[in-house]
């Protein structure tokens, strides 16, 4: 019986399969657990790329200089494109991005020749490259036999790395239909790569159910988030639903640290800009960017700035001091916690609520609560303890130099706790 009900458990598992492809609509419902033990902050830093087009030159990735100054300011030293392929604006882009300090995952294509892509692909980009990763959503494709195509492209793919860029990774396929996994066999090489969009509604669902989904199928595999986000085509009838700006800042920095500390090695988030002019916001493809079309930022893009300041300042000289903290008082709600340890010895303790801000049917902010909660600190207590909330200020919004407990109140967006 016992067997039996674990077999059940599997396939309705694998039943709660649903389209995770950026045309997609929501999640299911749940939260990914998260890891209890300190993760290095840089670690996290690392873990967040953004996806951009520099092939796409009749939309704003044909301002290559301005687009690339714009990844600098932002803090994001990963992004995602296609393999060169010979297409000048990618012979031109990737290199300028490596100049910068920018690596790269570099997508292939069907049909063509991985170890010559991957020989012009090391030429371009050079020791810059973080993975090559398998065609995008092939299932999406329309060829009725993309799984046979992907089960002959994916072994050449490894060799080709395997022989050429030994230590690169490879990441396996990404799809709409997390369901058609079941058509591929689990020997395919590449680490697991989803692409769990949220459709609208809080980020945490999406996650968790992209983790279930590697759990069953690819348990040993490191996991790899190439898409998600979040678009702001208000007046959009298909696809996702939207959310307005100020939910998308919320709900990205949620995002980031919740894949993290579960695990995920790195998520990109789609995108960097917003593609074509859409003054009527109504298709949402053109409004996936952290940036709009004329490059301007939006609130997202500074709350992701922000964190990712926040995450590496350093307080004070280097200290061997290892403060230990508990959550004294949740308010009786769930709280999400994420602790990173700076290089300094300094900490950053990671908050947040796992709620909604938004309503997908209604179309306006939904009001999440406010929560006091409590922080205690062992030992001296805690010094130089500085609050940061990304998503509502550039600037933290709390100093103390010394503190054995410390009260704050978690609205929805994510709140950093640096302590020495």
């Amino acid at each position: 019986m016992l067997a039996a009900l674990v077999a059940l458990l599997v396939v309705l598992a694998v039943s709660l399969a649903i389209e995770t492809g950026h045309e997609s609509g929501g999640p299911p419902l749940g939260a990914p657990d998260l890891r209890t033990r300190t993760l290095p902050a840089g670690a996290f830093v690392n873990s967040i790329g953004v996806s951009v087009h520099f092939p796409y030159t009749d939309t704003a990735y044909a301002r290559q200089a301005e687009i690339i100054a714009r990844l600098r300011e932002l803090g994001i030293g990963h992004i995602r494109d296609g393999m060169p392929l010979g297409r000048a604006p990618l012979l031109q882009g990737l290199p300028a991005l490596r100049a910068a300090g920018i690596r790269a995952t570099l997508v292939g294509e069907i049909g063509r020749d991985p170890s010559a892509d991957v020989a012009e692909s090391l030429g371009v980009m050079g020791g810059a490259i973080d993975a090559f990763e398998a065609p995008n959503e092939l299932d999406n494709s329309g060829a009725p036999d993309w799984a046979a195509q992907l089960g002959a492209y994916m072994p050449a793919l490894a060799s080709a790395v395997r022989r050429q860029a030994p230590g690169v990774p490879v990441i396996g396929p990404s799809l709409i239909d997390s369901g058609n996994r079941t058509k591929l066999p689990r020997t395919l090489p590449g680490m697991f790569n989803g692409h769990p969009y949220s459709g609208g509604v809080e980020p945490e669902p999406a996650l968790m159910q992209a983790l279930l989904e590697r759990r069953i199928t690819a348990p040993r595999r490191p996991a790899v988030f190439t898409e998600t986000g979040y678009h702001n085509a208000m007046n959009a009838t298909t696809g996702q639903a939207p959310v307005s700006e100020g939910a998308a800042a919320i709900y990205i920095p949620r995002l980031l640290m919740t894949a993290f500390g579960a695990g995920v090695k790195r998520t990109f988030i789609y995108e960097f800009v917003d593609e074509k002019p859409d003054t009527g916001l109504i298709d949402p493809e053109q409004h996936f960017g952290l940036l709009r079309y004329d490059l301007s930022p939006k609130p997202a893009f500074t709350a992701v700035q922000t964190m990712i300041r926040a995450v590496e300042h350093s307080s004070g000289p280097a200290s061997s001091s290892n403060v230990g903290w508990r959550l004294a008082d949740n308010g009786g709600q769930e709280v999400k916690q994420v602790t990173l340890e700076r290089r300094d010895g300094s900490h950053v303790i990671a908050l947040w609520r796992p709620v909604s801000v938004w309503d997908i049917e209604k179309r306006h902010p939904v009001d999440p609560g406010r929560v006091r909660i409590r922080l205690r600190f062992g030992g001296l207590g805690a010094r130089d303890v500085t609050v940061w909330r990304p998503s509502v200020s550039t600037r933290p919004v709390l100093r103390r130099a010394q503190a054995r407990e410390l009260g704050l109140t978690l609205g929805a967006d994510l709140v950093l706790v640096s302590v020495r």
